[in-house]
């Protein structure tokens, strides 16, 4: 699923705030994010830290696309020109980063995305309301279960809080991004019945605690209300 705009102005800004002041000659880079997030990063236009010079890292030059190589971004080091944020694709930078990885800045998964999830949260809440955030953030706790038994990225939660403020809708139309089952909007008070109703379907139909059950036995088991040929 391609990023929006929104996804590229949110993450420049946390990246601003885990950076702090660009100063000439600082080198910083990023590998925690996936290769496919990164090639649309830096081709984006939206996506402009200020201050930073943004390359991607991969194994051919391409200005266009603002993608350097190792060598590249080596010989931007050593020059010490403007401040530069490399975008690392880790399957196709190759080893020549090693240099890099050493003498440069790392930004951490867990710093950059919790800025950003905070920044995208916020958003959700400008673009459409309090309670809606607040039945997102509940869809992200009820996706990692209780004790955190099922693991969700930092990204996906990112991704998933920021197509809902990006396109305006309510956050039931995005749980799939969090393996939950879509829901339809619902009142403010029955929110967390919405989101319990759609972990049980996920477990029921899809869950390993059923997996030797054949479909119908599975649907079957949700004891659906009057369920449709279509249901």
């Amino acid at each position: 699923m391609a990023l929006t705009s929104l996804h590229g102005q949110l993450l420049g800004r946390a990246f601003e705030q885990v950076l702090g002041q660009a100063e000439s000659g600082t080198m910083a880079f990023v590998r925690c994010l996936t290769p496919d997030v990164v090639t649309e990063l830096a081709a984006a236009d939206s996506f402009a830290p200020q201050g930073w010079q943004v390359f991607r890292v991969a194994d051919a030059d391409d200005i266009g696309l603002r993608t350097i190589t190792a060598d590249g971004a080596v010989e931007k080091r050593e020059i010490k020109g403007e401040a530069v944020l490399l975008l690392v694709d880790t399957d196709l930078a190759g080893a020549g980063m090693d240099g890099i990885y050493s003498a440069s800045l790392e930004v951490g998964e867990t710093d950059l995305f919790e800025k950003a999830r905070r920044l995208a949260g916020r958003e959700v809440t400008i673009r459409l309301s309090s309670s809606q955030r607040q039945y997102a953030e509940q869809a992200i706790r009820k996706a990692t279960g209780f004790g955190d038994r099922y693991s969700i990225s930092p990204w996906t939660a990112f991704d998933f809080l920021c197509r809902i403020a990006a396109h305006a809708r309510h956050p039931g139309a995005y749980l799939h991004l969090l393996g939950l089952w879509p829901a339809m909007e619902a009142e403010e008070q029955e929110a967390l019945e919405t989101l319990n109703v759609s972990r049980r379907f996920v477990d029921q139909l899809l869950g390993t605690t059923t997996s030797g059950l054949t479909t119908q036995a599975r649907i079957e088991s949700l004891h659906l209300a009057e369920p449709t040929g279509d249901q």
